[in-house]
């Protein structure tokens, strides 16, 4: 069974970037596992709803990571302004990689705004570092063979893959309707999630598609150029 660890800035990153890669992968056998650090407190569009968010907000990711096939979902309860490269974050994101021992890692890219920005930053370094015979509290050392950028708001420049999501997109659409406390200030995200969609899925022949970028922050090893390059 290969191993997936998606590490997303808030709770509902992950579904908005590659909710149909997530439920494809989980189709395909694989154990998905999903973490995330801002817990949505500041997904309240009238005062009387700043006390109920935070308990909202991840009910509803907890919901919609089940219908991708998601049961390991982890929020570190962080503010979701707080979402920054820090110690805490690094380590936490360390302590995920050797928990999970993922085969594959999909983070943020490097657009978008700060927090997430944060995100491509602590998943890269964190990806090298988890591999590190160091800081043992954090469980035994793993290094994930690979890592991929995914996009939420911003499109990336140049993906170096795209994964046709057509028999998933509507799982993704489903997932993404679990985040009801999100729609008065994300009313247009389902008509967002079908156009990008549709636009990645022109790319490759098919009706929907999601994009990734290949991340090479750890150089890959190559003994036999001649077959390997």
């Amino acid at each position: 069974m290969k191993k997936i660890l998606v590490l997303g800035g808030h709770c509902d990153d992950s579904v908005i970037a590659i909710g149909g890669i997530i439920r494809k992968l989980v189709n395909d056998g694989c154990k998905v596992s999903v973490v995330c650090f801002g817990n949505g407190d500041e997904a309240f569009t009238t005062l009387a709803e700043r006390d109920t968010c935070v308990a909202k907000s991840k009910a509803e990711a907890i919901k919609a990571h089940r219908v991708l096939g998601v049961d390991d979902f982890e929020c570190f309860d962080l503010p979701d302004f707080a979402v920054q490269e820090n110690r805490q974050t690094y380590r936490q994101c360390i302590q995920a990689i050797r928990r999970t021992q993922p085969d594959l890692i999909l983070g943020h890219y490097w657009l978008d705004y700060f927090q997430h920005r944060a995100m491509a930053r602590l998943t890269c370094d964190s990806w090298w570092q988890a591999g590190w015979d160091c800081s043992a509290d954090l469980g035994k050392p793993w290094a994930a063979p690979a890592m991929y950028h995914f996009e939420v708001l911003q499109s990336m420049p140049e993906p170096t893959h795209i994964v046709d999501i057509t028999d998933t997109f509507a799982a993704k659409l489903d997932a993404w309707r679990q985040f009801v406390n999100a729609h008065d200030h994300l009313d247009q995200m389902a008509v967002q999630l079908e156009a990008r969609a549709r636009f990645h899925g022109s790319k490759i022949g098919v009706t929907f598609g999601e994009a990734l970028t290949r991340s090479y922050f750890i150089p890959s090893k190559v003994t036999s150029p001649t077959t390997e390059l």
